[in-house]
């Protein structure tokens, strides 16, 4: 290589222009994003944390960066690469959603497809909390979690509440790049039950699709395309006949004619024993590659029949297919009546 000093002058220009840019290309390629910036968020030259990392957060695995400062007061966690979890129905977001939400102290709703960002503002006088996460511009995504424990000098109180506030208002900007919810009405008497019985799971809404890991399995739930047919199910648990249940089983088996039933059409139990609720039905089932069970809610006063489908893959053929598959109905069948419960709690 030959020395800058013996160039020309034109090409000595140029090789330091050139020098120039490639340092600059390298410092932004090290600087954080915005919601992961310590110094600027917090006005501090970033230290390192003393306290081992809230297990909380282990699962996120290895953060990229871990700074703290404020006398160990402020914390912040930033993950620039989430992997796609092995074994798993749900986006990578997902389950970061999920993870960081089980560090912060609020109920978090579920991941929805339509998100390219998400976060999330929790805390009292204690500790104040503050995670997001969000798709960088090649597709991957990031997440950053931070957390302050205000002083209790008020003066530095007052300082650092200061900066924190950069921090709240630089990770709700990432909502920004959502699109607008849709002018809609309240959630579906049955996405409200679904809410409350799939709630602390991970979970991703999908428009009229529902999905969610339950014991280390995928599940979903479908509302839509599930044949109305020409169906007569009482409302009143005193009205539910043998002959009725046995009759709607045909229906099924004609319409299900390769289906091995795991669950013959039958009467749920109340969450409580004795309630007088409305009256449920389910049934479970195998067919091809997947595993479903489906839920009838009959409507007070001729209302219609509310209706749902839980599904998830059967095992593959195998030694132990029939005990996995067994396994799989029984945690099918198990949500079918968490949802039927949550239902009866919230809307009878």
């Amino acid at each position: 290589m030959i020395p800058i000093a013996y160039l020309p002058r034109s090409l000595a220009t140029l090789a330091l222009l050139a020098l120039g840019v490639t340092a600059a290309q390298a410092a932004r390629k090290d600087t954080p994003p915005a919601p992961a910036d310590f110094a600027t968020l917090t006005g501090t030259r970033p230290g390192a944390c003393a306290a081992p990392v809230d297990p909380a957060y282990v699962r996120m695995g290895q953060p990229a960066l871990r700074q703290c400062a404020w006398s160990q007061r402020v914390e912040m966690l930033y993950w620039k690469s989430i992997p796609a979890p092995a074994g798993t129905c749900l986006p990578p977001a997902a389950i970061a959603w999920h993870r960081l939400m089980a560090g912060v102290s609020a109920g978090a709703p579920p991941w929805s497809k339509e998100w390219t960002a998400q976060s999330r503002i929790a805390g009292n006088d204690a500790l104040r909390q503050a995670v997001a996460v969000w798709q960088a511009g090649d597709g991957s995504w990031s997440a950053v979690a931070w957390r302050w424990r205000p002083s209790d000098k008020p003066d530095t109180r007052a300082w650092q509440g200061g900066h924190w506030s950069k921090v709240v208002e630089t990770t709700q900007a990432l909502n920004a790049g959502n699109p607008a919810p849709p002018h809609s009405p309240a959630p579906s008497p049955l996405l409200e039950a679904w809410l409350a019985s799939s709630s602390g799971k991970p979970r991703i809404l999908e428009g009229d699709t529902w999905r969610w890991v339950s014991d280390n399995t995928c599940l979903v739930i479908r509302t839509a395309g599930i044949s109305q047919g020409q169906l007569h199910l009482p409302y009143s648990r005193d009205d539910a006949r043998l002959e009725q249940r046995t009759a709607m089983q045909v229906q099924l088996a004609r319409r299900f004619p390769a289906a091995e039933w795991l669950q013959p059409f039958t009467l749920l139990e109340p969450a409580v024993p004795g309630t007088r609720s409305g009256a449920k039905f389910y049934a479970v089932w195998r067919e091809g590659a997947a595993i479903q069970g489906q839920l009838w809610i009959p409507l007070r006063d001729g209302g219609g029949i509310v209706r749902a489908r839980i599904g998830t893959d059967a095992p593959p053929r195998g030694p132990h297919a029939g005990e996995l598959a067994a396994q799989r109905a029984a945690l099918v069948e198990r949500e079918l009546k968490t949802l039927t419960h949550a239902w009866e709690t919230r809307h009878e």
